[in-house]
């Protein structure tokens, strides 16, 4: 009798292994990519003109830029071959492929400018500077071309393009446009609800 129980279960464990490796190597279901979740606006943030202005204009930069970049500013350098080098730290990027923000890099990023120079706003500068002046730094469109500002010492949203230099063969990041994270610009949540809207059209 015992002779009869091993071999039934010795019949069942063989049909068990047999049946576990055919599922395990049969393709699995297709997974459909869902849409990322993006933070909605804060409650009372109202968009005036100009952040719907820069929206606009950061969708254009959007398109055009290889890497999206959250950073601080914290100063330039006088490069006799590159010209200006704009230096920022503490910086977070944006993948473009799943729409969200990574990790803070504790490292320094050079950048150099692109067909643009932006005005540089100091830190005692920008103390010092009045609201409407403040407001200013986020949007300045005079005579048919735009200013751009990066305020030292404090978080500004970036939009990148990257390259290589052949003849010296080493990367390169051009600045194609760029926004102070203030109070008054609200950089961030003008990006958040271009993103929103972006999504919107892919799904």
């Amino acid at each position: 009798m015992n002779v009869v129980l091993k071999k039934i279960r010795n019949y069942v464990c063989l049909a068990a292994l047999v049946a576990l490796s055919m599922t395990g190597c049969a393709p699995g279901p297709k997974v459909q990519p869902e849409p990322a979740e993006v933070s909605p606006s804060p409650p009372g943030f109202v968009m005036k003109s100009f952040h719907r202005s820069m929206k606009e204009e950061m969708r254009r930069s959007y398109n055009r830029a290889n890497e999206i970049v959250i950073a601080v500013f914290t100063g330039t350098h006088k490069d006799k071959k590159n010209g200006t080098i704009y230096y920022f730290s503490d910086f977070i990027m944006f993948d473009k492929e799943t729409l969200s923000w990574g990790s803070t890099q504790n490292v320094v990023m050079q950048v150099q400018k692109d067909k643009f120079k932006p005005e540089i706003i100091r830190r005692n500068e920008f103390k010092r500077l009045i609201d409407l002046d403040k407001t200013g730094i986020c949007w300045d469109y005079y005579e048919g071309s735009r200013n751009v500002f990066l305020v030292e010492g404090k978080m500004n949203l970036i939009f990148l393009e990257m390259g290589f230099d052949e003849a010296s063969s080493t990367p390169y990041r051009h600045l194609l446009d760029a926004y102070p994270m203030t109070d008054e610009c609200r950089s961030r949540d003008v990006f958040d609800l271009m993103i929103q809207e972006l999504i919107a059209e892919r799904f």
